[in-house]
């Protein structure tokens, strides 16, 4: 964690060097582009998914398994003014998946993503403990749609952070269609480029591979309990907003980020795979909102994908988080 804060710390001071921190933040937007709704206080109510999954891969066999906790839905409130911001979010229990047939997780963390003038920043921190092998009936024969193979033995411990400077800032907008801030007025895109620290680390009392699985697939890692990466990237990618009916925006994104990275698995199966390796991810962010005059709806979908590998080619794990909201805005004029 000292390390991730340590990278932050770097990249900021070195970016604002010789600037006030509020330009280092905030630029100068082009008017017949992006309308700026600075001064107005906004004030908005969502809903919000986050999940953060575990998939295993067999890269000898068509065999792949995909651990994930069992989600739940909250719903809450935000306020937004100026460079005051807070948003406030609570589970809705009925609205809860079944734990029957999916199992009990605990979790805490805060998954959040932060849009400034020239900056985007993905902030994790995510503590769960409880998952279910989905479509375990494909897997397993024991089992059915009705009841999925739980382990609420497994558990995971996931901290990172990702910051992307945005190139063609004072055009394009970010905000525009992941917050209520900023309007996009015409067509416009960026590249995007920075670098991550991320930090996975998922362990269990037994092994991820379920005893019942075909004994042809992971033959080399049906023992493996224990596995964490830390990775460096740097990471470099393009968004895109298509302004649509005037008042409507579709905006994709998709980052690549690449480095080195140090894998750890269980040292009594494979001692020689914590080593430093080549480390692989990707970042896609999708969209779309229409506002009606002081009205705002959007849906904003984002996925990120860390990838690690056994050192005999056996196994490949993807951490994945996800997250997903829905969001409806009423703009005050302060003026």
């Amino acid at each position: 964690m000292r390390a991730i804060l340590s990278f932050v710390f770097i990249v900021f001071t070195v970016s604002a060097s010789g600037k006030s921190f509020t330009d280092f933040l905030l630029t100068k937007k082009d008017s017949n582009y992006i309308e700026s709704y600075f001064n107005d206080l906004i004030i908005n109510a969502y809903s919000v998914e986050k999940t953060h999954s575990l998939t295993l891969s067999d890269l000898n066999n068509p065999a792949r398994l995909q651990y994930l906790p069992n989600g739940h839905f909250n719903m809450g409130v935000g306020v937004n003014f100026r460079s005051f911001g807070l948003s406030l979010a609570t589970r809705i229990p009925f609205l809860q998946r079944d734990e029957y047939r999916l199992g009990e997780t605990k979790r805490f963390g805060i998954q959040s993503y932060i849009y400034t003038g020239k900056y985007s920043v993905d902030l994790l921190t995510s503590f769960s403990k409880g998952y279910y092998l989905k479509n375990s009936d494909q897997h397993l024969g024991t089992f059915t749609k009705y009841r999925e193979y739980q382990r609420p033995d497994i558990s995971s411990a996931n901290i990172g952070v990702s910051v992307n400077y945005i190139f063609n800032n004072s055009k394009f907008s970010y905000k525009a269609a992941f917050s209520e801030t900023e309007r996009q007025k015409r067509n416009a895109g960026s590249f995007i480029a920075g670098g991550s620290i991320l930090s996975y680390r998922t362990t269990a009392d037994s092994a991820f591979v379920p005893r019942g699985i075909d004994n042809s697939f992971f033959q080399k890692s049906r023992d493996v309990n224990k596995s964490a990466v830390f990775a460096f990237n740097i990471n470099g990618g393009y968004a895109y907003s298509l302004v649509f009916l005037r008042n409507g925006i579709v905006t994709v994104s998709y980052i690549v980020g690449s480095g080195i990275q140090d894998n750890k698995y269980d040292k009594t199966i494979q001692p020689e795979v914590n080593n430093w390796r080549f480390s692989f991810n990707h970042t896609g962010r999708f969209g779309i909102g229409y506002r009606f005059k002081r009205y705002y709806a959007r849906v904003a979908v984002i996925r990120s994908t860390q990838f690690t590998r056994l050192n005999y080619n056996d196994l490949r794990i993807a951490n994945d988080t996800d997250f997903f909201q829905l969001s409806l805005a009423r703009r005050f004029s302060l003026d």
